[in-house]
């Protein structure tokens, strides 16, 4: 091996990034690949006779662990501003994919573990031993290994066909998107956007060598002319421009087709593999639902939301004709919702960030945990980072050392812009020699860098995705299995995974909570609880109409992969699903879904999962009102009944144990003001 390599070091070590080099990426997958490929032959060589958990089981996860570890170490790499490295690090994601779907043909090793799990050891493992190995043999199952060699082979050509298309995909919105900008000379059209937004834009436009303010196709510009522009047509411009990302003329070019092709292929997939649908295969990935239960569950939420959707509509329309306009428009909506029915707040948007700047959300962050779980985040300088800005923390648990975390917050170049997104670096496990190796993970969001001597300041939406992410991270350290592949959280499936981070967001709509963390960059002073409690009250009222939004999303998804031969174009399936959610109806030229970029980064069929997260979330925060946001006793039931089992059981079973009940959707519905 070469030692050399700063990535090929000791795989239960943080990454001296300090010392990687872009040449260092490549060489050392490659290297890591062709080790692995040996390392299988050998073990499936000296357990023909016996295979055993430590010799087969443990050998293999090990091999797992240091392909992934240093995988998921390189991710990072691929959000700096050269694009080189970009290329690179989703060049060898694509390798490593595509070894471990090339190591699951591997009949021999399936035969092993076959044995292995019929044999008296096997069938007496204890409940996690018997989970992973459960785990393992429908992975080895669903990867079409039993198959002909022949279908063994179209089923890699369709594998490749889906790659190519996820690709297309992203290539279709980048040039819809990213080359477009709106140059603003006259200020008086800017007139009403909160003026931290207006100073980005500035700088923006700065950036380019212009003078004024330049608009862009990414959330924070786009959502601050939305919700806050006076000027009409400038929400109109962007709005068009906004909900057409990934659409065009050309059918070429257009994400339609993609997301139909993909749809198409994913099919064959599925009824290659022996299933009715898409959905039937992939939710055995993702959770355990059946697409009969998902579709249930939607459709039962459109249902009672439809009233209240229906009312606020009518609302809206008033509210519209008050303002003179007989008709309001998809560009009038989000407006005029901002306007309709409050009184004027004491604090603006400008003023509310000035409360919740960077470095006082991480300390908060830091406080939640240690109150919560007694885990200790600790600044640990020594560890080398990525990128100037990232923090980096040692995780500690009852004095034992659980893992690291790191928190990457600030916008850069080559960061997608609005993305928020958890990178799980390493999954704690105790391998066959009975060594402990630790956990890490990454929390990645865009908040706008600070302007002048400010320093970076959260809007609630950015507090939310912090606080999202925190969740993720706060789950993948309190894991308490000892086995590799049931310390991956990402295993439960969307539904489960989200769990953890959507209660978090619950911390962000607490008046009291938020009140106590509040400070001014400048002065050090709170916001009082009754200022904050207005502040919320508002933006709970925008959250009914994004809960259609995300309901069509759900059902598009599930329509789209459920029958995507059934001749439906993808628009008509798109207007169907903003239906049945009860959203505000579509305009002629509105492309929401090609950009919907979850169906090509893993959510397909599982978008569900962030409602499904939800309504659980909501749930499990009742128990925090009842007995304190920082109780720690509530805390660590919650990691004992919900985190530490990682993937070895269904969630929703620590759920119901840490409630003491069955799941009621009532807190979430009551919230929404669709129950009483």
């Amino acid at each position: 091996m070469n030692s050399d390599n700063p990535l090929l070091a000791h795989h239960d070590d943080p990454i001296d990034y300090a010392v990687v080099r872009i040449e260092h990426v490549r060489a050392a997958i490659d290297q890591l690949i062709a080790d692995t490929r040996i390392a299988i032959n050998t073990i499936i060589d000296h357990q023909r006779r016996l295979p055993t958990w430590d010799g087969l089981v443990l050998a293999i996860d090990a091999l797992d662990a240091r392909l992934n570890n240093t995988l998921n170490s390189i991710v990072p790499l691929g959000f700096r501003a050269e694009g080189e490295w970009q290329k690179i690090t989703f060049e060898c994601w694509d390798r490593v994919q595509a070894f471990f779907r090339e190591k699951l043909q591997n009949v021999e090793l399936l035969h092993l573990y076959e044995r292995f799990a019929a044999s008296a050891h096997g069938r007496n493992l204890d409940w996690h031993g018997k989970a992973a190995l459960h785990r393992t043999l429908t992975a080895f199952r669903l990867s079409g290994v039993h198959l002909p060699a022949h279908q063994r082979a179209r089923l890699q050509a369709l594998e490749q066909q889906v790659s190519s298309l996820n690709e297309a995909f992203f290539i279709n919105m980048s040039r819809s998107s990213d080359n477009w900008s709106l140059h603003i000379m006259d200020e008086q059209r800017l007139h009403g956007i909160p003026a931290l937004n207006k100073a980005a834009m500035a700088a923006a436009a700065t950036t380019k060598g212009l003078g004024g303010w330049l608009i862009t196709l990414e959330e924070a510009p786009y959502l601050a002319v939305i919700e806050h522009a006076q000027d009409r047509a400038l929400r109109e411009q962007l709005y068009r421009a906004y909900l057409t990302r990934g659409a065009s003329a050309d059918p070429q070019y257009d994400n339609a087709g993609v997301l139909q092709a993909l749809a198409e292929t994913k099919q064959e997939k599925a009824r290659l593999l022996g299933f009715a649908s898409f959905p039937q295969f992939n939710l055995q990935l993702k959770g355990g639902a059946s697409p009969e239960q998902v579709v249930t569950f939607l459709e039962d939420l459109a249902r009672q939301a439809g009233p209240g959707l229906e009312r606020e509509r009518q609302q809206l329309q008033a509210a519209a004709q008050q303002q003179g306009l007989v008709q309001p428009q998809p560009w009038d909506v989000v407006y005029l919702r901002k306007q309709m029915g409050h009184t004027p707040l004491s604090v603006s948007e400008d003023d509310l960030r000035a409360f919740f700047p960077l470095p006082a959300i991480v300390s908060a962050l830091i406080d939640l945990a240690r109150n919560l779980f007694g885990l200790v985040l600790t600044p640990a300088s020594d560890i080398s980072i990525w990128e100037p800005g990232v923090l980096a923390f040692e995780a500690v648990q009852d004095h034992a050392l659980l893992g690291y975390l790191y928190i990457d917050a600030i916008a850069r170049d080559g960061k997608p812009s609005e993305a928020a997104w958890t990178s799980y670096l390493r999954n704690r496990h105790t391998d066959a020699d009975g060594i402990y190796h630790t956990s890490a993970a990454a929390l990645f969001t865009s908040i706008a860098p600070g302007q002048g001597s400010a320093p970076p300041l959260l809007t609630h939406l950015d507090l939310r995705k912090l606080f999202h992410e925190f969740g993720h991270g706060l789950h993948h350290l309190l894991v308490r299995t000892a086995n590799y592949h049931l310390s991956d959280i990402q295993k439960l499936g969307p539904g489960g995974f989200e769990i953890a981070s959507k209660l978090l967001e619950r911390w962000c709509w607490s008046a009291s909570y938020l009140a106590s963390i509040s400070t001014h960059f400048e002065r050090g002073t709170s916001l009082s609880v009754h200022t904050l409690q207005a502040v919320l009250d508002r933006y709970q009222a925008q959250e009914r109409p994004k809960l259609a939004v995300e309901l069509a999303k759900s059902l598009f998804d599930l329509d789209l992969h459920g029958s995507p031969d059934d001749g439906r174009a993808v628009q008509q399936r798109v207007e169907d699903s903003f239906g049945k959610a009860g959203a505000w109806p579509l305009a002629a030229f509105e492309r929401p879904m090609h950009a919907f970029d979850h169906l090509v980064t893993g959510y397909d069929v599982g978008y569900y999962g962030y409602l499904w997260a939800d309504v659980h979330a909501f749930d499990l925060f009742s128990r925090f009102e009842q007995e304190g946001l920082k109780n720690r006793a509530t805390g660590l039931a919650l990691q004992d009944e919900v985190f530490a089992p990682g993937a070895a059981r269904p969630i929703r079973t620590g759920v119901e144990a840490f409630l003491n009940r069955p799941l009621s959707a009532l807190p979430f519905l009551r919230w929404y003001g669709l129950a009483d």
